[in-house]
């Protein structure tokens, strides 16, 4: 048998972050509900 999971499926993971700017939602980002990354709105 072959356990396709990652190693650390099911654990609990913490992650430690620093939020080092924040800017104003786009207007395109506001129409559509969510953010979009570098380079504009990709759809999923």
């Amino acid at each position: 048998m072959i356990d396709g999971n990652h190693p650390l499926a099911g654990m609990p993971l913490t992650f430690e972050i620093e939020i080092v700017a924040i800017r104003d939602a786009t207007t395109e980002e506001l129409q559509h509900g969510h953010a979009h990354g570098e380079g504009g709105h990709h759809h999923h």
